[in-house]
Formats: C-alpha cells, sequence, structure tokens
C-alpha cells in the first residue's frame, strides 16, 4: 500500500482534473445511436497527474453502498486504486480516487465478492500474470465495520491466501496469478475463490505445483483452506488466464470451466449434488457434441457465461487470443459460442451467429479484454472484443445482437461505433496520449449514471519490459439511443445463512410482454467474475426493448429456494430483492421480522 501522503496527492490531482470540462468528449454518431467518450470528463480517464497508467483489472461494484456503481482499477508496476462515483449536480458520475492499495506489484486480476457476510463488498486482487510471482491480496471493505467511512485493510495473512499452498504445509509460494472468481462451490452461505495461476518459470516454486491454480474454500471464520487437490482439480498445471463459474446442468451447484492459454480447455463438473460433497470430474469430451470439441480453441484467454438464447441453459463464450503459430484446430482461428443444448451436452454455433465475420487481429494482437452485455438493451447478450497485443494496439470490436434465428443468436459488426481516439484534456503535456488504437484489458457494461442503458468502461495499457512501459487512457463509452428502449434490474441479496450476502449464483427468470401480446422469457444469472480480469455490477440489468409490461419474475436462490413476484413490477425501475431467513417455528411475528 502507498502511503497516506502519496494516496493524498493522487486524489488531490484527480479532483482538480476532474471538474474541467472545457474539451467536448470524442464521439461517434450513427443513425441509431451516438457514442460518447466520457473518460475524459468524468475522471475515469487516468490522465490525473500528466501521465496514464499501465490498466489490467477492472471491477465494478458498490463498494461504498451509496447506490452507484464505483470501481477498482488495476494497473500491474503502477497505482492501483478504488474509484468512488461521487455524482455533479446534474447527475452524472464523477470519479475520485479514495484510496491506493497496491503500488508497483504486477497486478493483473481482480475479483469482488462479500466473502466475510458482512454485508459490504471485499476485493481480492491477484499478482504475476504473465511477467513474474508475487503474493496475492486480500482486502476486506471496512465500511460497516467503521460507521460508513470506505477503506479497505489488507487481511492476506489473516485468512491464508497469499498463494499456493504445498500439500500437508503451511507455506505458501508466491505465484504468477492471473485472473480469480468467486462462487459458492460448496453451498453453504459463503463464497469460495478459485484463482488462475499462469506458468511463468519460478525458481521458488517446486515443479510439481508450477501452474496449478487454487480452489481456496471459505471457512466462514474470515480464513481460506486449499482444497484444490481435495477437489479433484490439481491435477491441471496448464496457464490458466480465466476460468467461468456456471450452472451446465441446472442441478443447482456450480461447475467450472478452465481457460487455458497453451493447453486444452476443461469443463470441470460439481459432484456436490451427487455426492454430498464439493468434488470435480473432467466432463470435457462428454460434454462436446459429435463434431465439436470444447477443449478448443487452443490459445483462449477469457470466457464469459451468459444465456444467449434465452431457453433457459446457461451459455459459454470463449475469446480466441492468437499469440504464436500453430496449425488451425476444428475452429481454425476463431472465437467459440457454446449453446449448452439442455444439459446434453454444448454446440458451437459462433459460424451460425456470424461472430467470426470480424476480421482476426494479426497475431499477438488478438483479444484480452473483453465482455458480454445487452448494450442496445433489446434482451439478448452483445459481445465487445478488446485487441492489442505487446508490439502495439489494434482496433477493439463491437458485435450487436440481432435477434434469434431458431435457437442461435445473430450479430451485427457495430465496431465502428467504438473506434475512435480518446479525447485529450488540453492542459495534457505534450507527445503524453500515446498513438490510437490502444491496448484493452479489464472491460465491465455498467450503467452509471442510473439513466437505464449500459455504459462501456474500458481500462487501456502495454507491456513492462525494463523500464519500457505503455501507458494509455482508459475510456467510458456512453450510449445515446435515439429510440428510447425499457429496462428492468433487480439487486439479489442473501442472508447470510443460507445464501451468501452478495447472492452470487442466483439466477433470475423475467417473463415480459408487448402491448398484451404473447409472453417472452428473459434468463439472468449473478456471477463473480466475468471475462478477462473483470466484472459486472452486482444488480443485473435486463434490457427489455419494446417490451413494456413484467408479467412475473422468479428468483432462484443459490440454496434451492424459488421466489415468485407477479405483481408491483414496474418497468424502468430497479427491484432489491432479499432472502429472508426463514423462521424456525411458524410465529406470527417472527415471520414479519425484517431480514437481516
Amino acid at each position: 500500500m502507498t502511503s497516506p501522503r502519496a494516496a493524498g496527492l493522487l486524489l488531490g490531482t484527480i479532483l482538480g482534473f476532474a471538474v474541467q470540462e472545457q474539451t467536448a468528449a470524442q464521439e461517434v454518431v450513427a443513425e441509431d445511436v451516438t457514442v460518447r467518450d466520457v473518460g475524459l470528463l468524468t475522471g475515469f480517464q487516468d490522465h490525473f497527474d500528466g501521465r496514464h497508467r499501465r490498466g489490467r483489472a477492472l471491477v465494478a461494484a458498490d463498494f461504498d453502498l451509496d447506490g452507484r456503481t464505483d470501481f477498482y482499477v488495476g494497473n500491474p508496476k503502477d497505482e492501483c486504486f478504488v474509484m468512488r462515483n461521487v455524482p455533479a449536480a446534474d447527475g452524472s458520475p464523477r470519479f475520485e480516487v479514495v484510496q491506493v492499495l497496491v503500488v508497483g506489484e504486477h497486478a493483473w486480476g481482480a475479483a469482488s465478492a462479500d466473502y466475510d457476510n458482512d454485508g459490504d463488498y471485499d476485493l481480492f486482487v491477484t499478482v504475476g500474470g504473465n511477467e513474474g510471482h508475487g503474493f496475492d491480496h486480500l482486502f476486506r471493505n471496512m465500511l460497516i465495520e467503521s460507521g460508513g467511512q470506505l477503506s479497505f485493510t489488507d487481511v492476506t495473512e489473516q485468512a491464508g491466501v497469499k498463494g499456493p499452498i504445498r500439500f500437508g504445509t503451511q507455506n505458501a509460494f508466491p505465484a504468477s496469478s492471473a485472473g480469480a472468481v468467486w462462487a459458492d462451490v460448496d453451498r453453504d452461505a459463503d463464497v469460495d475463490l478459485f484463482v488462475n495461476v499462469n506458468r511463468v518459470p519460478n525458481p521458488n516454486m517446486p515443479e510439481n505445483m508450477l501452474g496449478r491454480n487454487v480452489l481456496w474454500r471459505n471457512n466462514g471464520d474470515g480464513t481460506f483452506s486449499d482444497v484444490t487437490v481435495a477437489a479433484g482439480i490439481g491435477s491441471t498445471k496448464s496457464g490458466t488466464r480465466h476460468s467461468t463459474f456456471f450452472d451446465i446442468d441446472n442441478d443447482g451447484d456450480l461447475d467450472l470451466f478452465e481457460s487455458n492459454h497453451y493447453f486444452p480447455n476443461v469443463l470441470w463438473k460439481n459432484l456436490l449434488v451427487e455426492t454430498g460433497r464439493v468434488r470435480f470430474e473432467d466432463v470435457t469430451a462428454e460434454q462436446s457434441l459429435p463434431g465439436d470439441d470444447l477443449r478448443l480453441p487452443i490459445q483462449t484467454f477469457a470466457s464469459a457465461s451468459r444465456d444467449f438464447n434465452n431457453d433457459g441453459w446457461q451459455d459459454l463464450m470463449l475469446f480466441f487470443r492468437k499469440v504464436f503459430d500453430l496449425e488451425p484446430d476444428t475452429y481454425g482461428f476463431g472465437h467459440a459460442l457454446f449453446l449448452n443444448m439442455q444439459g446434453q451436452g454444448f454446440r458451437n454455433v459462433a459460424e451460425e451467429a456470424g461472430i467470426n465475420d470480424l476480421p482476426l487481429p494479426d497475431a499477438q494482437l488478438g483479444v484480452m479484454g473483453c465482455q458480454v452485455g445487452d448494450l442496445n438493451a433489446d434482451g439478448l447478450p452483445d459481445l465487445f472484443f478488446g485487441n492489442g497485443g505487446p508490439s502495439s494496439g489494434w482496433a477493439n470490436q463491437l458485435l450487436m445482437s440481432n435477434g434469434l434465428v431458431g435457437d442461435v443468436p445473430r450479430y451485427l459488426d457495430r465496431s465502428d461505433l467504438i473506434d475512435f481516439p480518446a479525447p485529450q484534456h488540453p492542459q495534457a503535456p505534450p507527445n503524453s496520449y500515446p498513438t490510437y488504437p490502444y491496448r484493452t484489458h479489464g472491460t465491465s457494461m455498467v450503467d452509471l449514471d442510473e439513466d437505464g442503458q449500459l455504459e462501456l468502461a474500458i481500462v487501456n495499457g502495454g507491456r513492462f519490459v525494463d523500464s519500457d512501459i505503455v501507458r494509455e487512457p482508459n475510456r467510458l463509452l456512453r450510449f445515446l439511443w435515439n429510440e428510447p428502449r425499457n429496462y428492468f434490474r433487480v439487486q439479489p441479496q442473501g442472508d447470510g445463512v443460507t445464501v451468501s450476502r452478495d447472492a452470487i449464483g442466483t439466477r433470475l427468470k423475467l417473463t415480459v410482454s408487448e402491448g398484451g401480446d404473447q409472453p417472452r422469457v428473459l434468463w439472468k444469472t449473478l456471477f463473480g467474475g466475468s471475462a478477462f480480469s473483470a466484472q459486472n455490477p452486482f444488480s443485473v440489468y435486463f434490457g427489455l426493448g419494446n417490451a413494456d409490461t413484467i408479467e412475473s419474475l422468479e428468483v432462484m436462490w443459490p440454496d434451492g429456494r424459488t421466489d415468485v413476484y407477479d405483481n408491483d413490477l414496474e418497468i424502468n425501475t430497479t427491484r432489491v430483492l432479499k432472502r429472508r431467513v426463514e423462521p424456525k417455528q411458524k410465529d406470527p411475528k417472527q415471520a414479519n421480522a425484517p431480514s437481516r
């Protein structure tokens, strides 16, 4: 952590910078939408003291519980900090740094959850990535304990999550951790943590542990245990960059997909429901339908799960990144969209969906940053591809959903909407803005101004080799649609007894209609991390398109209970839904008591 003086200097420069609005935002105007980069006007662009930062991770969460989404921004070898969203008088977002958490380390990834079930969101930061080794950090949010003042305390030592632990000892090794993701894998109402570890040569690491991912079980007392081997997933040491928890068979426990960059990917089925304990089984071959192969494509940096066709089954998007020359595999050099065929296996429909109609960047300039979310608010997920590599940047790409053909989503290339440079501050030192395009990493889709439309927040930055640091401006792209779209937002909250307070893993089924016509169903899941070194907010966003009536909402909590709501559901509103503690006795007074 940096000194209070250094943090104060950084905060002061940001506060002074953010109010200078004399420079108009860069924008692109299309027939149906205007896209404007408001990073400079809001203070999100990181030109605080005459230099940008070297962006990697981006986590969106309401850290101060004021109803507005804040950010953690991870910058390897630079300052990594929490930015609070403090709106201007007109309600537009403004960002100020409230705390610098890490300085000078190779801080690559991050993920947020309420690991201690106290009601606020904590933060885990990974160190190492592709560039070195180090110990990870767990920061506890002290908002509740302090009576409302946002601050984070490093509790890594107490929690025991510094790094991989050799079986039978308590000695942690410095690793090359890349991504991380939270999920309650044992359904005991506190979230566990899966850390992806890269294979960077490490003389301090035993050979049989090099590149081994880590599953940390939450013990419920502020500490964690390394249960990777006991859970059956300690066998792969494949240089994982990112993993995705999702429920492949709708049985209520969370399964795991490993995106392995130099080796085949692995799909692990959680056998908790079948056996009563957390044990993962490799079902990659079993879940690959004839002609398809979930091990591929090799060289994927990240994955994301959504229900892409709204059939009630969670699908999987794999983002391909070509870093070195290989012979084309089953899918050539392209991305893969695996539709879940109702628990019977996965079918790649990337070509039918039009995903690989986009030009593939040259070697080493492919996707690292990426994200999935409903930017055009039509009820189907859109796809963002953040490109670039060590040698140079490459233009990012955007695919907007364009309806379904049968059970396959179709996409239109709208990359032109985001293909423009960041606005420059008029008082910036000469040559302080690098050449466009940039190198993109962590990306979140979030409604920062509470207008019901998602913004696209992007952190950029390149390599660190000796003193060669590529620092590039972060972006905040606002979409202004000519025709208004309706939306509905849900904030699930667990009780901390049967469901973790952050409610990660909650599934939502929303039934809507337009003008009394045939209802349609939209499915969403609250994930604890999504895509490369990134996380979307804990509120679940439904784009409704032209739907004007919400017929019902079903909330499927991770403990197996389903709550159904069929009244007082208004479009263009946000509902906070709490999982109430079940009374042990049917006492009317207890039944009406407020939830925790």
